[in-house]
């Protein structure tokens, strides 16, 4: 019995890492860009690396927080392996925060590329996944950072994040990404980043005095897996009140008390129904959308004497407020269905829940049922009476 014990002892101290990878071999990418060559058609690949030595506390000075590494192949994983040839260390993906995928690639589709880096088990499903806006993948992961941030992609991680806190834009990981593009009666919106100029100011001691940053704006909408346009900020708006992604957000509204003037009504909780109707071979949708919010701004200076005053007035604003959500509604709708010609919606997937035998019928065809669909917009506003007990700030002199 001994023996046993001995020997299995002996077992235990032979067991070793046989994969282990020390940190100092590893290059940690933090984030990827992938776009086409137009003159040869070869996948371009560009890794965000960090840079250790330029992060520690005690060190780094001027020396950039990461370095990008561009390589070429005929495929995506090709393309990941050349690194080796021209990078000191093994890239390792493990901590990567999102994918930006180069315009022009995307609109030849974006699934063979996809499954070079997931298969490859370069990319992890919750990654954010997004599209460039009139650039190339490459010069967005390029840009020098804007704000507290040190690396780049954690910047772009954070605006990314922040899009809870604005509904002009959308955003998808990359697991959400398959999933609507693999399912049926509806195709997904993604994020779009754009290039934008900026002026600097003395107290960012800038030597130049304009620069470019990254800006997350409106979204990219893609048919299957092609992309076939962007969303601008008030479509894309307009897209989150119906699929039900509105968190927070602020709308102008016209003050009501004094011409030229706003008011800023910020929208706190919203929510959306989209039930399909069918009638024959008709198929019809009602959207139904709920959305209370608070006043937070009033330019327009005026009393309201009396609660009854208060009350018609915020009534006002509310039925204000459901004009514009309508028309925003109204807007994406008939973009959707006369420009994009593309269920962003899921109004076939709706359709699918509701009545499964009407929709096998129909979903060979749902691209031509879809842009002919009839759709109705119902719109409840609610808008929080406590802030209207405080009156504008006015001077008295």
């Amino acid at each position: 019995m001994k023996r046993v014990v001995f020997c299995i002892c002996c077992l235990f101290l032979l067991v070793g890492c046989w994969d282990r990878r020390e940190l100092k071999e590893l290059g940690i990418v933090v984030a990827i860009g992938i776009d086409k060559d137009p003159d040869t058609g070869d996948i371009v690949f560009t890794s965000q690396v960090l840079n250790p030595s330029a992060l520690k506390p005690e060190g780094g000075g001027t020396e950039a927080p990461v370095t990008l590494i561009t390589t070429k192949g005929d495929t995506v994983f090709k393309a990941i392996r050349n690194a080796q040839q021209e990078f000191d260390r093994k890239n390792f993906y493990a901590h990567n925060k999102v994918v930006v995928i180069g315009e022009h690639l995307a609109r030849e589709g974006i699934l063979p590329v996809l499954d070079g880096i997931t298969r490859g088990r370069e990319a992890r499903g919750y990654v954010w996944l997004c599209v460039t806006k009139d650039r190339q993948a490459k010069d967005i992961l390029g840009v020098k950072k804007h704000g507290v941030e040190n690396v780049q992609a954690n910047y772009l991680e954070r605006i990314l994040e922040n899009q809870q806190f604005n509904f002009d834009t959308t955003v998808l990981q990359l697991n959400d990404y398959y999933k609507k593009s693999l399912k049926g009666g509806i195709h997904p919106v993604t994020g779009a980043l754009e290039m934008m100029e900026k002026s600097n100011s003395p107290v960012e001691e800038m030597s130049e005095k304009t620069s470019q940053h990254v800006k997350l704006s409106g979204g990219a909408v893609f048919k299957e897996d092609k992309l076939v346009g962007f969303l601008s900020e008030t479509e894309a708006r307009g897209y989150n009140w119906i699929v039900g992604e509105v968190k927070s957000g602020v709308l102008s509204l016209p003050s009501l008390l004094e011409e030229e003037k706003l008011v800023s009504i910020e929208i706190r909780e919203a929510s959306s129904k989209i039930k399909p109707e069918i009638q024959g071979d008709e198929v019809s949708f009602n959207i139904e959308i709920e959305s209370s919010g608070a006043l937070v701004e009033q330019q327009g200076a005026g009393a309201l004497e009396t609660r009854k005053e208060q009350l018609d007035y915020l009534k006002r604003l509310e039925k204000e407020l459901e004009k514009l959500i309508e028309r925003e509604v109204d807007n994406i709708i008939e973009k959707a269905q006369k420009e994009l010609k593309t269920d962003i919606f899921g109004f076939g997937s709706t359709l699918n829940r509701k009545d499964p035998k009407k929709w096998n019928q129909v979903k060979d065809q749902w691209e031509d049922q879809f842009q002919n669909a009839g759709v109705k917009v119902r719109v409840h506003a609610n808008i929080d009476t406590r802030e209207l007990l405080k009156e504008p700030l006015k001077s008295k002199n």
